[in-house]
């Protein structure tokens, strides 16, 4: 068996698929103080779901908004930072940009320690690798005895000038450390973001320590929890580039698991949408504090570039290789208030999971988008939510008399006009990750998942003018079934300044190639994973010699050194032209960096069963949606068959979430279970 498990901010959400594809799915309150709780807790509870046992389950895949949380709330490690002599104000001096141009106000984001907790240390290597001034080891024991003893430094980051180039001196501290204090967590540069740019590699470093301590002990609860269950295995974390790897690796590179639960969901996502031919789709995570959007083209996620530089938390650098998710605070527990201008607001603030939306009959007594959409119709007061949940239609009644009293309108109209606001919330998200990045929305499909995606992809999809929604099975625990579809993954890159396209040798780059596939293949061979069922993904960096950032060029080592270095050129000048609409093939090209993508393609899962016959609606439901009232007939998903048909209104529930079909949208059953939503032109 399989087992997956993504926490989140409001559900944690399981799958667990059998070697006969027989697939059960499972979801439980997350349980804020203590996550790996409602982990363990799901973890057994869907095995008795199953009739299985732990013993059987041969993969446990897991994904966790742990790192995310621990750096949004700043509640991380005491945690100090080392470097180069004369550098230490790096963090703090950032740099000249403003992130809000015309804020006469605007203020640096604050780094995540304080300027007395920055030490240096003497030493220095060039930007050529070249070590100018010996590390006196000396001086670092005793620095290291100040901030263990003196301090009470939990964790360190050590950041030194150049140490992408040549970490021998960051490797000296980590020795040292492992040595007098080996209870001190110390997280390196040379391993965490081994790049250019101080400032973005020593900010990525600070926030890898500053939750790494938190990422460890959590992970160490889980695993004690699951193998408390009786799970045999090795548990695989998954990371923001959307591939996961074993629970010892995820402990040290602490910050890569920033995006750990909404990668999963984009994984599985490219993964249905490969399979069923709509390999250019947006996927739209809705749950119930946050919507995930990401842009899906030719069946890839996007990723982040610049080497991420542009990508923060925060305000704070975190330049790391991650799939390129724009996140807002939207999700079903969004709530919703008045501003100071009167105007009717919808999020950031949620609910959560405690105390929940009101309509959830617990301490919850603020009107939420799922009380909304409970008047609405959009979700049936007599069917539970997962967890056991009844639904209370007169607690979001009472919910919304003071906003609806102060507007004017009845709990109905207070409703609809809070799903319109989320909806075209949720859209600029959508917007953000296609139109201002070149791409037009209406081109791709929308796939939405999580517990409240579904609910609202017809709307959104209007909103934004597309005609084509993919809805996968189990839509309401997706990140968990994108968890049992993720390849074991760990990327590498290899920086050492920016060298001149025409002043390279075709071995000079093929020796950059066997350096990288040599570090793969030790690590991943290290972890169980042997070289030769590896598939490996080349990119180089690279930019016109004057310009201040680089693109990044997918490329084959082999056509490389069968070309030669100009080739390289020409597939730069062919990237810069699809990007920004013009290319300059005079102009010198210079490289920054050579990234490889490992990855141990995992098992297939095995296709699903789908229902046969003739299926019959087994209610009907009044449902207001922004295009008016309508009786909806409602189907359930498991009886329709590949080949089902048919035109809106109706609604297709299912254990985990409801897919409301619009007048104007026609639903279909494919091959493969997927639910295509197509809109009339």
């Amino acid at each position: 068996m399989i087992v997956g498990i993504e926490v989140g901010g409001t559900f944690t959400d399981l799958i667990l698929v059998g070697k006969d594809g027989r697939r059960t799915i499972h979801k439980v309150p997350s349980t804020p103080s203590d996550p790996s709780e409602a982990a363990a807790a799901g973890f057994t509870g869907i095995l008795e779901k199953a009739g299985g046992d732990a013993v059987g389950v041969e993969e446990l895949l897991h994904g966790s908004t742990i790192a995310a949380n621990a750096l949004i709330q700043r509640k991380g490690a005491k945690t100090a930072l080392i470097t180069t002599r004369g550098f230490r104000d790096v963090l703090f001096i950032q740099r000249a940009d403003k992130t809000h141009v015309y804020d006469m106000f605007y203020q640096k984001p604050e780094p995540l320690i304080r300027r007395g907790m920055a030490f240096e240390v003497s030493e220095r290597i060039a930007a050529s690798g070249e070590v100018l001034t010996p590390l006196d080891e000396a001086e670092v024991a005793s620095l290291l005895d100040h901030l263990a003893n003196r301090l009470g430094v939990e964790s360190v980051a050590v950041c030194l000038l150049h140490a992408y180039a040549n970490p021998a001196h960051e490797r000296v501290i980590a020795d040292v450390a492992a040595r007098l204090h080996p209870d001190l967590y110390v997280s390196l540069s040379s391993d965490v973001s081994p790049e250019h740019r101080e400032y973005e590699r020593t900010s990525t470093t600070v926030i890898s320590a500053f939750v790494r301590p938190t990422v460890d002990r959590y992970l160490s609860r889980f695993e004690d929890r699951v193998k408390t269950a009786g799970f045999p295995g090795t548990p695989l974390i998954m990371q923001s580039n959307g591939g996961v790897v074993p629970i010892a690796k995820a402990r040290q590179l602490a910050a890569n698991m920033f995006l750990s639960g909404p990668a999963a969901a984009v994984t599985g996502a490219a993964d249905i949408a490969r399979a069923c031919g709509k390999p250019d789709v947006i996927s739209i995570d809705v749950g119930g504090t946050s919507c995930d959007v990401c842009l899906i083209t030719g069946g890839e996620p996007h990723t982040t570039v610049k080497g991420t530089a542009e990508f923060s938390v925060d305000g704070l650098p975190l330049n790391v290789l991650m799939t390129d998710i724009a996140t807002i605070g939207a999700g079903g527990g969004s709530i919703a208030w008045i501003d100071a201008g009167g105007m009717l607001r919808v999020g950031p603030e949620s609910a959560g999971a405690d105390p929940g939306p009101a309509c959830y009959g617990r301490s919850g007594e603020q009107f939420t988008l799922t009380d909304a959409m409970l008047l609405m119709g959009v979700l049936d007061a007599a069917t539970p939510l997962p967890g056991n949940i009844a639904l209370q239609p007169e607690r979001s009644r009472k919910a919304a008399e003071p906003i609806a009293a102060a507007l004017g309108l009845d709990a109905e109209q207070l409703a609809e006009r809070v799903y319109r606001i989320a909806v075209s919330n949720m859209a600029q998200a959508l917007r953000r990750v296609s139109v201002r990045r070149g791409h037009d929305p209406r081109g791709y499909g929308l796939f939405p998942c999580g517990g409240a995606g579904p609910l609202i992809a017809a709307a959104l999809a209007e909103e934004v003018g597309m005609r084509h929604i993919v809805v996968p099975p189990d839509p309401g625990i997706f990140s968990a079934f994108g968890l049992a579809v993720s390849d074991v993954r760990i990327d590498y890159v290899l920086a050492q300044g920016a060298i001149r396209v025409e002043d390279l040798e075709a071995e000079d780059i093929a020796g950059r190639f066997d350096q990288l596939r040599r570090q793969a293949a030790e690590e991943l061979g290290g972890l169980g994973y042997p070289e030769d069922e590896l598939v490996l993904s080349w990119t180089v960096d690279a930019r016109y010699v004057g310009q201040g950032y680089e693109l990044r060029v997918a490329v084959d080592p082999d056509e490389l050194e069968r070309e030669g270095p100009a080739h390289l050129a020409e597939l730069f000048h062919r990237q810069h032209a699809r990007q920004y609409g013009h290319s300059f093939p005079t102009h010198r090209v210079e490289l920054i960096s050579v990234r490889l993508t490992a990855a141990h393609p995992r098992s297939t899962l095995p296709p699903q069963s789908l229902a046969a016959g003739e299926p019959e609606p087994v209610a009907t439901r009044d449902i207001v949606l922004p295009g008016g009232r309508a009786t909806y007939r409602v189907f359930r998903r498991g009886t329709l068959p590949a080949g089902f048909s048919a035109p809106g209104p109706i609604v297709v529930t299912e254990e985990s979430t409801s897919t409301p079909v619009p007048p104007g949208w026609t639903a279909r059953v494919d091959g493969l279970g997927v639910l295509h939503l197509e809109r009339k032109a």
